[in-house]
């Protein structure tokens, strides 16, 4: 079975307030939305912090918030950067290295207030991913795939 596994730099749930670790003004909003528990029905998400992502688990979902970089050939500064990297990821077939489903889904403005997913004026992209489960240990993230 093909465990696959996620480096990362700051584990751990964000119990109030924003990560330590600096965050592009654009994505403050965004970061402090999906640390939130109650984007997740109550539940604390845990966050990790990468060289070009922002990590959120929550049961057996990982969200990928891509960072604003523009570095080396690798470009995600924008917000349609961004979505064209998720489209990717989901293209490339991402269920290859033990996912179960990856998805885009939009960061919306509603009401005056962002949402995850649904309606509304889209701020940015997330790139969903569903696994049997998502195993948090110190330093890595694996994702097991379905049996």
């Amino acid at each position: 079975m093909f465990y696959p596994q996620i480096p990362s730099r700051q584990p751990g749930t964000i119990p109030r307030g924003l990560p330590n670790s600096p965050i592009a003004a654009e994505q403050v909003e965004i970061v402090r939305l999906l640390t939130d528990p109650e984007t997740f029905g109550g539940h604390v998400p845990a966050y990790f912090d990468t060289a070009v992502s922002h990590l959120f688990v929550n049961g057996s979902h990982l969200y990928v918030l891509r960072k604003p970089i523009d570095d080396d050939g690798f470009r995600c500064a924008t917000v349609n950067d961004r979505w064209d990297w998720c489209e990717t990821q989901c293209m490339r077939g991402v269920s290859g290295f033990g996912v179960v489903a990856a998805r885009p889904l939009p960061i919306v403005r509603r009401e005056g207030r962002l949402c995850l997913g649904g309606p509304g004026s889209i701020r940015d992209w997330v790139l969903k991913i569903t696994c049997e489960s998502v195993t948090v240990d110190p330093g890595f993230i694996t994702l097991r795939r379905a049996a």
